[in-house]
């Protein structure tokens, strides 16, 4: 999710809620509101949170600790042919990966599937790896994570 530019204070307070009470009522949101100098409607953070919805990607991340399963993270190099970064977004965006996405940098491709073993951790990494248009493919399987939302929603926001 990408707080665009004109998200305000105030749609940082409502995101922050939701993201410590998905079921938090909209009247404690506007009470909370209230406290931090925002006076707003119960109907009010609900028409803004209608808006944020159609605005964000809305997934939910398993706790490595919580569940038997993988969470294998990889990040792909393409070959320099003109089409590359394309074509090997859309191949794997019809693999089982729950997020693929295209990008500058280090590498062009960061792709995270959730797996029930280490061989279909394995089954992945080498189905990306076969891609003819796949120059490298480095790995990881998360084994913990900090998750910190204030320092998630306020990018941008440091001096």
């Amino acid at each position: 999710m990408s707080l665009e530019p004109d998200a305000d204070e105030v749609d940082r307070i409502i995101l922050k809620a939701l993201a410590n009470g998905p079921r938090t009522p909209y009247s404690d949101i506007a009470e909370r509101l209230a406290r931090e100098g925002h006076e707003m409607s119960s109907e009010g953070v609900r028409h803004r949170v209608s808006k944020l919805l159609d605005r964000t990607s809305i997934f939910f991340l398993l706790e490595p600790e919580e569940h038997e399963w993988e969470i294998v993270r990889l990040a792909i190099t393409v070959t320099d042919d003109a089409e590359a970064k394309s074509t090997a977004l859309d191949r794997i965006s019809e693999m089982p990966f729950w997020l693929v996405t295209r990008g500058v940098g280090t590498y062009d491709i960061y792709a995270v599937a959730t797996a029930a073993t280490n061989s279909r951790v394995d089954e992945l990494v080498s189905q990306v790896r076969e891609l003819d248009v796949v120059a490298d493919v480095e790995q990881s399987i998360e084994t913990s994570r900090d998750t910190n939302v204030d320092d998630y929603l306020s990018a941008g926001q440091r001096e």
